[in-house]
């Protein structure tokens, strides 16, 4: 070999080696930190808790021939999701909260509230709910007062108004708070709702008549544990699927067009996500008619009590992120017809005409939220403890405003 060819490999081969070795190291190091990042995945999905709802509204509500149900007296709840594991009791007159008997103290006003699994809460700790949240705020403005849960779950407007008429008026409230979120509506000209039979109003008589009652019984199935969903080929690659899922719809069906990935599962638009179509749909105009007779049956019956009723609107997780609504466009197909606002906008204008006055939650949820301070679970549709508390203020704030409740700055 010619001494110059040999003294050119003695030269460039330490390099070269360097290089590789170098290359090698990162390329070891990737794929180490990869293969942590599954196994890290890996145990987190072992250890997770829970998933979507178990039907545990089951195992602390009794059957009620007027309301369908309601929560039984001291029931132990436990709420077991991947978001969250509370565990509360239901106190002596069935409902969460503190024990308080019907008679209202001397010198201290009451705030009924009224909802569904928003209001009960059962995502948060008793001293997280909005309803103790909201005492607390109104006490800091100098109210003597007691807010008091009249929340169930799965309850509509019909059933929360049935409530108020069987048993929040013997509470004796100065000020109602009805809370609405928008899946309350289409159940209100159904006599069953996701397999629950349900109370069916007659606004032909005053006040409203229930038609099926007694409401017949729920039979629920036998509880038998869910089928484990089959676990990933690769737990990192569905964690980057989920992730860019949630952070951009459009992004991640762009990449599924590539084939990078299974395109995601288009889903039927369903009588909630229809009542945010604009013009309205003509088959839905009953239900709206009936939540107007409805709020206004609540009202009257909370007048002829001395008491004052206010509506708010709790806005739905696309109502209030962005990417949420996308992510909502590109499952169920929604064109431009679809308007976020429409709910909450139509409800604004059915509570000026029965002359009720109407919060909408929505601006105060997106003026709050964000990636690091969340006001909904990641998973879970509902109000975490910031969310309670982002509520209850702009809640006290409002029921102030109205001069309700004496005594308040």
């Amino acid at each position: 070999m010619h001494p110059a060819a040999r003294g050119s490999r003695a030269c460039v081969s330490p390099r070269l080696r360097a290089a590789a070795l170098n290359a090698g190291l990162a390329a070891a190091s990737l794929l180490l930190g990869l293969l942590c990042l599954e196994l890290g995945l890996r145990l987190l999905a072992g250890g997770a808790r829970g998933g979507k709802e178990q039907r545990e509204r089951n195992r602390y509500t009794a059957y009620d021939p007027v309301l369908s149900w309601r929560k039984a007296p001291g029931a132990h709840v436990v709420y077991e999701r991947r978001d969250y594991h509370v565990e509360f009791d239901v106190n002596s007159l069935g409902l969460r909260g503190p024990e308080r008997p019907y008679a209202k103290p001397p010198g201290v006003s009451r705030v009924l509230a009224l909802g569904d699994s928003f209001l009960e809460a059962f995502t948060v700790s008793d001293p997280e709910t909005i309803t103790a949240r909201l005492e607390h705020h109104l006490a800091q403005r100098g109210c003597r007062v007691e807010v008091i849960n009249g929340g169930t779950i799965g309850y509509s407007t019909d059933q929360e108004y049935l409530f108020y008429r069987e048993e929040g008026r013997k509470y004796a409230p100065d000020v109602v708070v009805l809370f609405v979120y928008h899946n309350d509506i289409p159940p209100l000209v159904l006599d069953t709702y996701l397999g629950y039979p349900k109370p069916l109003l007659d606004f032909d008589s005053q006040p409203p008549t229930v038609l099926n009652a007694p409401v017949p019984r729920y039979t629920p199935p036998a509880e038998t544990p869910p089928p484990p969903p089959p676990s990933p080929p690769s737990f990192l690659i569905e964690f980057v699927k989920d992730s860019l899922e949630s952070a951009s719809a459009q992004t991640y069906e762009s990449l599924a067009r590539l084939g990078l990935w299974a395109p995601l599962r288009k889903l039927p638009v369903n009588e909630e996500l229809n009542l945010f179509r604009v013009p309205e749909l003509g088959h839905l105009r009953p239900a709206w008619s009936a939540f107007a007779w409805t709020v206004q049956s609540l009202s009257e019956a909370a007048k002829e009590d001395g008491a004052r009723l206010v509506v708010a609107y709790v806005p739905s997780k696309m109502e209030v992120i962005p990417r949420v609504w996308e992510r909502t466009q590109v499952r169920y197909g929604l064109g431009a017809s679809f308007e976020r606002s429409a709910v909450s906008h139509r409800i604004r204008l059915i509570m000026g005409r029965l002359q009720i006055p109407f919060l909408d939650l929505t601006p105060s949820f997106i003026r709050t939220d964000g990636l690091l301070s969340p006001v909904f679970f990641p998973t879970d549709g509902h109000w975490n403890a910031r969310g309670q508390d982002v509520a209850a203020r702009e809640a006290s704030t409002f029921v102030i405003s109205t001069g309700s409740l004496s005594g308040c700055r």
